[in-house]
């Protein structure tokens, strides 16, 4: 927790920074969003504008969330409230959630571009196990299991731009993106004992997701607005585990406070739904963890940031997502916050 601390201070301090540069500046008025959508509007990856024909643009982006929160429904508990209702016997406190990917995105024509989104993971979870003295009394012992790192699952998309309201230096798009999550990632790593590790632990999740998604892009200069629905069909992997669907929509706004700095926020409703484990093998009813009932919720975020724009075709992303309401089926460790950063070049 610390960390984020230290990482939103210093976040605030250099938006602070920047903002009196902004208003020192007023013949910077609006420039970010000019030079960078000098051939109208364009489709994003990962944050970053996707490539205009025959460019390729590379984007390194890490995540990091934090998930120290048990809630059931929407009211928060805690692992002794837990532990009273006699159900668990191991409790999840704290997970985090690190995430490295590498997106390559290539423009075929200007209508038409393909993207790669590979993935690296790292998980790491603390729990209570909840014991008994000889007096019958329960005591919760905290404990850590090892972490789960690997490659995740590679998600293939290509991006049509179906609709533009002008031919040269357009303001409005309509883009449609169809793509697949693959199973690249192991899904079948286990723990001491034998047993698979949860689930969602898993670096990847062994099924072949269809993937589509609508995206509208209005540019009112010095504002970029959008907004896109997503939908992600899970299929079940061959060790008869099925991830819920999950759905998202977004509202999103980029301001051009200065030439290479344009301020972002985003609004995001997410959906997914509850998983199934036709043959058990994930599943264990005395861990909060490995209870399938425990799985599927729906949630808003807020994501304030910033893009650092020092070159018409490289710059740097940031955003801190936080939740604003969530509710979740069962009892689940939920997420307090998530960072995102990503830099990119185009080609």
């Amino acid at each position: 927790m610390d960390r984020c601390v230290t990482f939103l201070r210093l976040f605030v301090s250099s938006f602070s920074f920047l903002l009196i540069l902004h208003f020192a500046s007023a013949d910077a008025f609006g420039a970010g969003l000019c030079c960078q959508l000098a051939g109208g509007v364009e489709e994003n990856v990962n944050g970053a504008y996707a490539p205009g024909a025959h460019e390729l643009t590379a984007v390194l982006e890490w995540s990091f969330s934090d998930m120290d929160k048990l809630m059931q429904g929407t009211r928060e508990t805690s692992a002794s409230d837990v532990a009273a209702q006699g159900r668990y016997m191991t409790i999840p406190t704290h997970m985090e959630m690190t995430r490295y990917t590498l997106g390559l995105a290539y423009g075929i024509t200007p209508r038409l571009k393909v993207i790669a989104s590979i993935p690296y993971v790292r998980n790491t979870m603390d729990m209570d196990m909840v014991m008994t003295d000889g007096m019958g009394m329960q005591m919760l012992e905290p404990m850590s299991m090892e972490p789960v790192s690997g490659l995740g699952d590679v998600t293939l998309t290509a991006l049509y731009r179906v609709y533009t309201n002008r031919r040269i230096r357009p303001n409005a798009a309509l883009t449609l993106g169809l793509g697949v999550k693959t199973p690249t990632g192991s899904y079948t790593e286990k723990n001491a004992s034998g047993r698979f590790v949860h689930a969602h632990m898993q670096p990847g999740t062994g099924s072949w997701d269809p993937m589509v998604s609508l995206a509208y892009t209005r540019l009112m200069n010095p504002w970029l607005l959008g907004a896109d629905v997503n939908y992600q069909v899970a299929t079940r992997n061959d060790e008869g585990y099925k991830f819920g669907d999950t759905f998202t929509s977004d509202l999103s706004a980029k301001y051009g406070a200065l030439p290479f700095l344009n301020l972002t926020g985003q609004l995001t409703y997410l959906h997914s739904g509850r998983a199934t484990d036709d043959m058990g093998r994930y599943t264990d009813l005395s861990s909060v963890f490995d209870d399938p009932a425990n799985t599927g919720e729906d949630s808003l975020w807020a994501a304030p940031g910033f893009e650092f724009v020092p070159l018409y075709n490289a710059g740097l992303t940031f955003k801190a997502q936080l939740p604003l309401w969530q509710r979740v089926n069962g009892t689940q460790l939920v997420s307090t916050y998530r960072l995102v950063t990503a830099v990119y070049y185009t080609f």
